[in-house]
């Protein structure tokens, strides 16, 4: 199970995500406002989250009942948040989350459904997503107005949505100062920016993988291990040549050609192997007759 991190009051930084133990975040397409000026997912804020190994999903929420304006709504915001996750370096083939972000009433599911219509005629009924409490979210999946699902603790009492593929803790927590909640990934694929599920050839990929969210998790943390924070190579072992810094393996192969040139040069330190190494070779020949 992979864990994640949303939040909206500030930004924390990737490495101190990282550091923290989450690896995925859910991003913001949409402006809070001078009193949320962190909500926003920028360029700059996107870069520094991928070069410290953080998976980025995407979620267009404006005000909490927005899906209430219905389909035209859903077209306007769609176009816009596609256009936010171009500008930050995502892809157009990646669901997009919308938010429900109230307790929705049953009554209240047809102008939701028919915004998520008005999305999926934008960005394709496969990349449509919805975040809410346990019943809007059933509702939509049920109905096929979205195929992707993030619920929440808030308004789901004790129900749970199998289908869910990211589960919202209620909580908070605190990484970097900033107050985040926690996220739960139950799908390998859940959304993510940098699933290459769907670039293998396989025009419906399935949404699980023979690897598991804990192995793909293990294999994050020895990518680091070996090509360093964001992959640039580890300051610690010098600068790279041809830019950057050193690898793991650079590194070895560095230290290697030094201690074979140090073998080298004890080898003309100790002169002839059949006598004395150095420096008792020097004592040797000031003894008479050795010479």
């Amino acid at each position: 199970m992979r864990l994640g991190l949303d939040y909206s009051a500030a930004r924390p930084g990737g490495a101190a995500i990282r550091a923290a133990g989450y690896d995925f975040v859910v991003r913001y397409l949409s402006d809070g406002g001078p009193s949320l000026p962190g909500k926003l997912l920028t360029p700059n804020e996107a870069a520094d989250l991928r070069a410290n190994g953080v998976s980025i999903v995407s979620n267009w929420e404006t005000t909490a009942n927005r899906m209430l304006d219905g389909y035209g709504a859903g077209v306007y915001d769609s176009n816009l948040a596609r256009a936010q996750v171009l500008r930050c370096g995502g892809r157009a083939d990646r669901p997009i989350y919308f938010s429900v972000d109230f307790d929705a009433t049953p009554g209240e599911q047809v102008p939701i459904d028919n915004y998520l219509r008005g999305a999926a005629s934008v960005l394709g009924p496969e990349n449509i997503g919805i975040y809410g409490g346990y019943w809007p979210v059933s509702r939509a999946l049920d109905n096929g107005t979205a195929r992707w699902s993030w619920q929440t603790g808030a308004w789901s009492g004790s129900n749970v949505e199998t289908r869910r593929n990211m589960h919202q803790r209620i909580g908070t927590v605190y990484v970097g100062g900033v107050a985040c909640d926690v996220n739960e990934a139950f799908t390998a694929d859940f959304g993510q920016w940098d699933y290459l599920g769907d670039q293998q050839g396989n025009p419906n990929p399935p949404k699980e993988t023979d690897v598991t969210p804990e192995q793909d998790a293990i294999l994050r943390d020895i990518q680091i291990q070996l090509r360093g924070p964001g992959l640039k190579g580890w300051p610690q072992l010098g600068p790279n040549p041809d830019g950057g810094f050193l690898t793991l393996v650079d590194g070895l192969a560095a230290a290697l050609d030094r201690i074979d040139e140090l073998e080298k040069e004890i080898e003309k330190l100790n002169g002839d192997r059949n006598g004395w190494p150095w420096p008792f070779s020097v004592v040797e020949s000031l003894i008479p007759g050795k010479n």
